[in-house]
This record gives structure tokens, sequence and C-alpha cells, in this order.
């Protein structure tokens, strides 16, 4: 199975990057690999970034996050801030396409 997952310009200060899609490639008939692993092969989350990834992807907010994991808002938000980095997304709307583009 193949998929295309438009990521859309981005802008790097006045430069502006050409259009740029995601294209995964999957055998519908392989067992899945969890998310948390594919994510740190894909991109390198830590542990704990993939757990925030997936509360991101929950809909849990950023203070929610660091309820739920008993952490600070500004670690969360530093956690969040080295993921946008990894996946080179911007916004946590653009990294929940991307991740859920990765498990269907």
């Amino acid at each position: 199975m193949i998929r295309i997952l438009p990521l859309g310009k981005e802008r790097r200060g006045e430069q502006h990057t050409e259009p740029a899609a995601l294209v995964t490639i999957t055998d519908p008939d392989a067992e899945p690999v969890p998310q948390p692993q594919l994510w740190h092969r894909l991109y390198g989350f830590t542990k704990t970034e993939s757990e925030v990834a997936s509360q991101v992807m929950q809909g849990a907010s950023p203070r929610d996050i660091a309820s739920e994991l008993c952490v600070s808002l500004s670690t969360v938000r530093t956690h969040l801030q080295h993921i946008f980095e990894k996946t080179k997304t911007h916004r946590q709307g653009e990294l929940v396409r991307l991740l859920l583009a990765l498990g269907h």
C-alpha cells in the first residue's frame, strides 16, 4: 500500500521551499509495528517524546499532558518543540496528521 501525504510549503525567513510530501509504503499483510517504535525508528523520538506524541494524538492539551506525566508545562512544551523539530512540523495539527498517516 502506498500513501502520499502532502506536507505543504514551509516558510523559513524569506526563503520559500518547494511543496513536500511524505510517502509511506506498507505491506498490509505484515505485522504492524507499534507506533512508539515506529516513531523512534523514523524520527528518533525518545520514550517521553513518544508518550507526549501519543497524548497529543488523543487530543490532550499540553496542560493535560503535563498533569498526566507529572511534569511541568514547560517540560511538555520542550518535548513538543523537539518533536516538531524531528518531524519538521510546526503545529500540533500538522503533527497529528503526519503521525496518523503513518499508522493507517
